[in-house]
């Protein structure tokens, strides 16, 4: 879940660093067979072993999944099985007090990227979820990681989960990540991801409030399990307009491991390379080469003021690779107003392609 704030003054960035993995039970692959993970396709969009979509680009148009009454982000996006499959934060106003919003997590198929399945709510959790991230085990199962309760109000501040699944359609019940990393209730921690490294389990997240400082950590779990126990290693030292970064993706591009993430300030997405050797967990501290993802902006998601006050340009985005066509594909979440669903805008999903991660064109339509 991303907190809007002000942009400070503008500097240069410098480093960075996140992270991805899994670590759980076996799982069933998409032709119904056992499939086995690794370090490297733990988190690729494309499931090892499917059949690669094609992508009808010039049928698609933005927003790609949208609701008239809900507000839709934090997504990521999974093809297995021979369709899409998107989990997403799923805002809502169902709720006793008129004016507020209720914040869960839901998922959708499709098979195209164009026609969409009704959202299915995941069961709740006390105070609401959100922030999704999927990731696979080395047995193939999916890992969702996820932050509960959302937002900053009261005086137990969010705390990080994960769920699991066989199929990215039914899954379990939630289980405390890291829970001895921060453990007073004051602490908020948010945006969790893995990435199983050949040395551990790696875990990347968000610590404080918007009152507070607000940093980006690295914890590792030498067991490689997800019940730990789990050690901090360290902050990164990104700085993106003098500030931090949020909603970690890792996945290899191009040969190379990479961090997606969202500048706190401004809510725009940048890409950064790994410095280090992945199975040393100091590494993931370290990042080099980053630069902004220059989506261009549409109706639907600009307007007057500034991204991130006024409205939400590429929020939350997640990078798709190894596709048919040669392309990365981006999803990405904006809207042209901050003021419905509790100040978070009327979120919707679009996507945009590159086949040099530097170089963006939206769908024709």
């Amino acid at each position: 879940m991303r907190r809007r704030s002000a942009p400070s003054s503008v500097t240069a960035l410098i480093l960075a660093g996140a992270v991805l993995g899994s670590a759980c039970g076996g799982g069933i692959g998409p032709s119904g067979r056992s499939a086995r993970a690794t370090a490297e396709d733990d988190h690729a969009c494309i499931v090892q072993g499917s059949v690669k979509p094609d992508v009808a680009w010039s049928s698609l148009h933005n927003p790609i999944l949208e609701y008239p009454d809900a507000a839709v982000k934090d997504q990521a996006l999974v093809w297995a099985g021979g369709a899409w499959h998107m989990v997403f934060s799923y805002v809502t106003n169902n709720t006793p007090i008129a004016g507020d919003e209720h914040w869960g997590i839901a998922s959708s198929r499709s098979a195209d990227l164009r026609h969409w399945s009704p959202p299915v709510p995941w069961s709740e959790q006390p105070g609401g979820m959100a922030s999704p991230d999927i990731v696979r085990s080395p047995s193939g199962s999916f890992v969702s990681t996820y932050d509960s309760p959302p937002g900053e109000d009261g005086p137990t501040q969010a705390k990080l989960y994960y769920r699991t699944s066989s199929d990215l359609v039914h899954w379990s019940a939630p289980h405390a990540l890291a829970p001895t990393l921060h453990p007073s209730t004051a602490v908020r921690m948010i945006d969790p991801a893995l990435v199983w490294t050949g040395d551990g389990l790696v875990l990347a997240y968000k610590v404080g409030a918007t009152a507070q400082s607000q940093a980006f950590e690295i914890a590792w779990s030498r067991s490689g399990s997800l019940s730990g126990p789990w050690k901090l290693i360290g902050r990164p030292d990104i700085k993106l307009y003098n500030d931090t970064v949020e909603n970690f993706e890792l996945l290899r591009v191009k040969g190379r491991w990479r961090l997606v993430a969202t500048s706190n300030a401004l809510d725009q997405p940048w890409i950064f390379s790994l410095a280090g050797p992945p199975t040393s967990p100091s590494s993931w501290l370290h990042w080099v080469g980053g630069h902004e993802l220059e989506v261009p902006s549409e109706t639907w998601n600009t307007g007057a003021g500034l991204s991130s006050v006024d409205y939400e340009h590429a929020n939350s985005a997640f990078l798709c690779q190894n596709t048919s066509d040669g392309y990365e594909y981006l999803t990405y979440a904006g809207s042209q107003e901050l003021r419905q669903f509790g100040g978070w805008g009327h979120a919707e999903i679009g996507i945009a392609r590159s086949k040099d991660l530097t170089h963006w064109m939206v769908p024709p339509n």
